[in-house]
């Protein structure tokens, strides 16, 4: 296995060198990068800074600890595949709807900030502007919370099966 195949099975990946780089550690909640990864000709050296070892951090993303050396010739299980398959695209989800999350919680604002700026100009009345931002910020704070969670990679297979089961 190579840097190139390992990085996109990472979240919040850093490049801070030739071939070395910073994630958060899959084996463990992290929440600021805290491992190392190191690329060199005869392997790929990882290394957790909160202390998870590297067999439990090879676990969590589905390889083997051969598969950090690309001479290797052992070839990752069927099922190994199919998490490797899964974690990719839960993570393209995840970024999807990042975006999405972004653009209506944007857009929301920019609308808020509008209504604001027709009171302020006496455009529109005080009632009209109460009615309009009351539509604005139905549901905005628990939009804003699944925004908070997907960013930070927090239970985001249970938002996934909730996008599921809304679908």
């Amino acid at each position: 296995m190579t840097a190139i195949e390992l990085l996109p099975m990472l979240s919040g990946v850093r490049a801070y060198g030739d071939d070395k780089w910073t994630a958060r550690c899959p084996a463990h909640q992290d929440r600021c990068p805290s491992l190392s990864i190191r690329h060199t000709p005869e392997r790929l050296l990882v290394h957790c800074h909160a202390g998870s070892e590297v067999g439990t951090i090879c676990t969590a993303l589905g390889i083997s600890l051969a598969d950090l050396y690309p001479t290797s010739r052992c070839r990752p299980a069927p099922e190994v595949l199919r998490h490797r398959r899964a974690a990719h695209g839960l993570e393209s989800w995840r970024q999807a709807e990042i975006r999405t999350c972004a653009e209506d919680l944007r857009e929301r604002d920019t609308i808020i900030r509008h209504i604001r700026a027709a009171l302020d100009n006496a455009v529109i009345t005080e009632d009209e502007a109460l009615m309009c931002l009351a539509d604005e910020y139905r549901g905005y704070s628990k939009f804003e919370f699944r925004f908070e969670r997907l960013l930070h990679d927090e239970d985001v297979l249970n938002l996934w099966r909730e996008s599921r089961r809304l679908a």
